[in-house]
């Protein structure tokens, strides 16, 4: 990663730590759905164990998913770093606090095997998003993951409750076949969210479907 990290961002190192647990999240099917398992049913996960050297885990927030990828090098970048101190891990990792929208000012092309997004392409305006997927679509080698809600899902409160109001705001919705229009294969999943309180205004039902999506780059 030499080069890769002027010095506009606050990187930080955790080699191996546990944070502080939060049962508000479905730390469950974090587990029991590693992006390895859920893509590999569907026939999506060609890597086999080593092949996979390298992961960028764009607005990791304190979930880290990464961490269930068998891979060398996890960084994960994230705006809002109270996040960081609450990542639970049992592999290294390095995360990094900068401005997803602006990953074009931290990593050169091709710098890291696989990019994944998960749940956050929700959180930006559309034309963000598309840019921010074109982004992680130039630092990968060789695939690009997305994950998001199945349409519009109001959300304006930081459910984690650590502040990042801001951060964790919906600013619009995703159908599949946008997604398949980018150049990814996408298939659905039922998904049941945490049992927390999303919008001020809105009740939110738990029970949504999550869009899952993967580009090969070549």
């Amino acid at each position: 990663m030499s080069g890769v990290l002027p010095s506009m961002v606050t990187p930080f190192f955790i080699g191996i730590g546990c944070g502080t647990i939060d049962f508000t999240m479905p730390k469950a099917d974090w587990i029991a759905n590693t992006l390895p398992t859920i893509f590999g049913k569907a026939g999506l996960w060609p890597w086999k164990n080593g092949e996979i050297i390298s992961v960028l885990d764009v607005a990791c927030g304190l979930s880290l998913k990464s961490k269930f990828i068998p891979a060398q090098i996890r960084v994960g970048v994230d705006i809002y770093d109270k996040y960081f101190d609450h990542i639970e891990s049992d592999v290294p990792y390095v995360v990094i606090k900068h401005d997803i929208r602006k990953l074009n000012e931290i990593f050169v092309p091709k710098s890291f095997d696989l990019v994944i997004a998960l749940d956050v392409i929700e959180h930006l305006e559309k034309q963000e998003s598309l840019d921010m997927i074109a982004e992680c679509e130039r630092i990968a080698r060789k695939g690009v993951i997305l994950e998001t809600p199945k349409g519009y899902v109001p959300q304006n409160l930081d459910i984690q409750g650590y502040g990042g109001h801001e951060y964790q705001t919906h600013r619009c919705g995703w159908e599949p076949d946008e997604i398949r229009k980018l150049g990814y294969k996408v298939f659905t999943r039922p998904y049941i969210m945490s049992d927390a309180k999303r919008h001020t205004d809105v009740d939110v039902g738990r029970e949504v479907e999550l869009i899952e999506a993967i580009k090969f780059i070549t």
